[in-house]
Order: C-alpha cells, then sequence, then structure tokens
C-alpha cells in the first residue's frame, strides 16, 4: 500500500489530500480510506511532521478528487509524550454497489 500526500492549513485546520495505492493485493487506487489515513496520521506524529498540543492532532483528510469520487475524513491521533497511542477516524460513507454471494 503506498499513499501520496501533501499538507496544507485552511485558517487552524490542518488538511491532507491524498491518493493510496495497492495494486499488490488488486486495489489500483481506493477513492477514500480510513485505512491509509488513520496510519498516516500516526506517522506524521511519530516523524514529527507536524505541530500538535501533545495530546491531540486532528485533520481533515480529502481523497477521491481524481477519480471523481472526492470525500473527506476526520482523523484525530491522540498523543503522549509526543507518541500516537490512539487513532479515530470519522466519515459519511455512500453505497457504491451491492453484491449477493451464494456458497
Amino acid at each position: 500500500m503506498d499513499i501520496m500526500f501533501t499538507t496544507s492549513t485552511d485558517g487552524s485546520d490542518t488538511l491532507i489530500h491524498g491518493r493510496m495505492f495497492a495494486p499488490a493485493i488488486g486495489i489500483k487506487e481506493d477513492p477514500v480510506t480510513g485505512n491509509a489515513n488513520g496510519p498516516l496520521g500516526a506517522y506524521l506524529v511519530h516523524h514529527k511532521l507536524v505541530q500538535h498540543n501533545n495530546s491531540l492532532f486532528t485533520f481533515k483528510a480529502k481523497q477521491g478528487e481524481a477519480m471523481g469520487r472526492p470525500g473527506i475524513i476526520e482523523v484525530q491521533i491522540y498523543i503522549e509524550d509526543n507518541n500516537p497511542i490512539k487513532v479515530k477516524i470519522a466519515g459519511n460513507a455512500v453505497e457504491v454497489f451491492k453484491t449477493e454471494l451464494l456458497l
């Protein structure tokens, strides 16, 4: 899995634009994913790439624009001693397709 990203700020909010690719497991590109953005937040805190108050780092992750399936995920990284200890993600979802498997 690879995530490419840029960071910016909008007022006091941190905004991350990302794209996530995982061709090794059959995913050409995931339009919006907590599986990438949650760990990305922990990575940014762990490697001291973002500023935080040593208890919480929050950001909004935008993905999917290039695929015509845009979305936003809100990410919270809880921090102790400058290390990430817990990740929470939130957002809205839509059903893209539905299927049934008969075994």
